[in-house]
């Protein structure tokens, strides 16, 4: 593919608060410009954040109110004037979430006439399309009508967006990726040294779940199963993550055997310290957290959420329980606590089936082929 100008459109970029369609959108930007591309990003300017350049990408952060509900007032605004002024400088651009950012983006493309590609990261009650509906009488989804293509993660986000009558060839089927350097399982003896350098109890099995305290992500059907958990197996539970903004749990319940900490770039430390990694949401897209997991070993519990059921093998590479099923979720952390062979063997296949099927390289392929589509196979003349 030629050497393509390419701006991504996101609501955080790291360093800086992110969650995982943000961290998603690095890696896409980071392995295009290996590739020869030139990335630059545009997002919110989070406290202690600044522009620059971030690995090779070029990222510029918009100034906004931080005070709820001004945050997304005040950024559109901004954000519509930075594209008007910028937007014919690329070939294209990639929005990530298809939010009230796609809509401003596809208004100032669809005026500027560059091509707009949009990713959509959750379906379903919780999804981009269906929180968009108390404001699409006034925005009529631009951004996704107007989007040349659409990247949907889930069987559930295609009937979403086959509900707005989308014409369906301009919808494709795209995973997340992932970094295989970056996640992988370590040895024991790197294992016991990182609960030492975090603090985690040795001899117990370590139950992790990493991500936003929401009610939608299943913290508290979590909590409960551990609360009801009976076992003679000496087991932790640990909790990596930040209060949600949108659904947010309050003061967690903490049951006895659990450690609840702050969110940590640093979250590879934790998959390869602890041994069970337990995905309970109601609501997603194609968790990163899931991948990093299985990529780093770790035998996974998640519920049949959304991409989850395409991404485990119930039986071989995790278990699958149930959505809002505290009593099967609490019989699968109490099976694999008692059954280290099981722990071993779901974390190994877990791990090799990552490695081989979601390498960032491989998404980034095929996300390379739908900007060719659009784009056709010569530079594109600006304007």
């Amino acid at each position: 593919m030629a050497p393509r100008r390419i701006l991504f459109c996101t609501l955080g970029y790291e360093p800086g608060p992110v969650g995982g369609a943000e961290r998603q959108a690095r890696l896409q930007a980071e392995e295009l410009v290996r590739r020869g591309h030139t990335v630059e990003v545009v997002t919110p300017r989070s406290p202690g954040t600044r522009s620059g350049r971030t690995d090779g990408v070029i990222v510029h952060r918009l100034r906004r109110i931080e005070r709820r509900p001004l945050r997304t007032i005040t950024y559109l605004p901004v954000l519509f004037a930075w594209l008007v002024l910028n937007v014919r400088r690329f070939d294209l651009v990639h929005v990530h979430l298809a939010n009230l950012q796609a809509d401003v983006a596809g208004i100032v493309t669809g005026l500027r006439r560059v091509p707009l590609y949009i990713k959509i990261a959750t379906g379903g009650p919780k999804g981009e399309i269906a929180r968009m509906r108390k404001v699409a009488w006034a925005t009529r989804y631009v951004g996704i009508r107007s989007a040349r293509r659409l990247q949907a993660i889930s069987a559930e986000i295609e009937a979403d967006v086959a509900s707005l009558g989308v014409p369906t060839e301009r919808l494709i089927r795209i995973p997340n990726g992932l970094n295989a350097s970056a996640y992988h399982p370590v040895p024991v003896e790197t294992r016991a040294a990182l609960r030492d350098e975090l603090g985690l109890p040795h001899g117990d099995v370590l139950y992790l779940y990493a991500g936003r305290f929401a009610r939608y992500k299943g913290v508290l059907d979590l909590l409960e199963a551990w609360r009801q958990m009976a076992t003679s197996t000496p087991a932790t539970l640990i909790l990596v993550g930040e209060p949600a903004l949108d659904a947010p749990v309050g003061d967690l319940p903490k049951p006895a055997h659990t450690i609840i900490r702050s969110w940590t770039p640093r979250i590879a430390a934790y998959y390869q310290a602890c041994d069970v990694y337990v995905h309970p949401s109601h609501a997603d897209g194609m968790p990163n957290v899931v991948l990093e997991a299985m990529a780093c070993g770790m035998a996974v519990i998640a519920t049949r959420v959304a991409a989850v059921p395409t991404m485990i093998e119930d039986g071989r590479t995790g278990m699958l329980v149930d959505i809002g099923n505290v009593e099967q979720l609490r019989a699968a952390i109490k099976t694999l606590a008692a059954d280290p062979a099981a722990r071993a063997r779901l974390g190994a296949a877990a791990s090799e089936h990552v490695a081989a099927t979601y390498p960032i390289a491989r998404v980034v392929d095929r996300i390379e082929e739908a900007y060719e589509d659009i784009l056709g196979s010569s530079p594109v003349t600006k304007r």
